[in-house]
Order: C-alpha cells, then structure tokens, then sequence
C-alpha cells in the first residue's frame, strides 16, 4: 500500500456576513471573513480546518492569511500528513508568528488523521461527548435589553 502524502491544499476564502453588525470596543464589524483549509491526500482523505483572522487582536486579515497560506501549501506538498508535530514544527519554522493561520493547518492535519483513524476527533484525542466545552462568548455593545434578547 502506497504512503499517504498530501497532494495539494484548497484555500478558501469564506465571508459571512452578520444579520446584524456587531459591536464591540475596536470597532463595528459586519461580516465574518475566515479563510477555510483543505488538505488534499493521494488517497480518499481530505482534512479540514478553519480560521478567523482578526487583525486588531491577532494582526492578521483574510488577505495576509491567504497569502501566507499559498506558501505553506508549496512547503508541505508531498509530506506525510500524519507527521503532525514534524509538519507544525516545519511550518513554525518558514513563518513567523501568523498563529490564527496556523491553527487552521493544525486543524484541517488533525481532521486527517481523526478520518484516517475512524473515530471523531474528540475521541483519538481521549475526550468525551457528554460535556460542554465553553472556550469564550463575546456579546455585542448595546441596550442592557437588546443585549439579553439577542
């Protein structure tokens, strides 16, 4: 059987924009602007990650992540996809800092190898599905009232 090598990576550009604009501190923002990441392998696997670039809080746009992304793409073709760490430590190296864009990476390599391993990725990292994982809720500046309905 043929190793499993990455043949390309699909960068997407995926804008959604809000019902409502958002208000925080920094600014008011319309639309999510997000870059998705397809890892292709020579075999029926593809991984799958995403990010969202925030440039006043991480200094990166869609624009600078897709760019950037092009060159991580060149850099891991034709690599083993289930040498993670190996693969992470090697894109740390060609780029620095740009993490919101790594991450997808990291993700979209993980999401490859949950695949390859049959089970969800909560599962091959040794978690469970019976409990709530809160990472942050960032609300939207408004009337104490339109804040609680919303």
């Amino acid at each position: 059987m043929e190793n499993t090598v990455i043949t390309g990576v699909e960068i997407i550009k995926l804008n959604l924009p809000y019902k409502e604009p958002f208000v925080i501190s920094l600014g008011v923002i319309e639309s999510a602007s997000n870059i998705v990441i397809k890892i292709h392998t020579n075999s029926e696997l593809t991984g799958a990650g995403e990010c969202a670039p925030f440039v006043t809080i991480v200094g990166e746009t869609q624009e600078t992540v897709f760019e950037l992304s092009k060159q991580i793409a060149k850099l891991i073709k034709g690599k083993d996809p289930f040498a993670i760490e190996k693969l992470l430590s090697e894109i740390d190296r060609a780029i620095f800092g740009n993490y919101t864009m790594k991450s997808a990476f990291d993700m979209a390599l993980y999401d490859l190898l949950a695949k390859k391993a049959q089970l969800p990725l909560y599962k091959l990292l040794g978690g469970s599905n019976n409990r709530e994982i809160y990472t942050d809720m960032t609300i939207s500046i408004g009337s104490p009232r339109k804040v609680a309905n919303d």
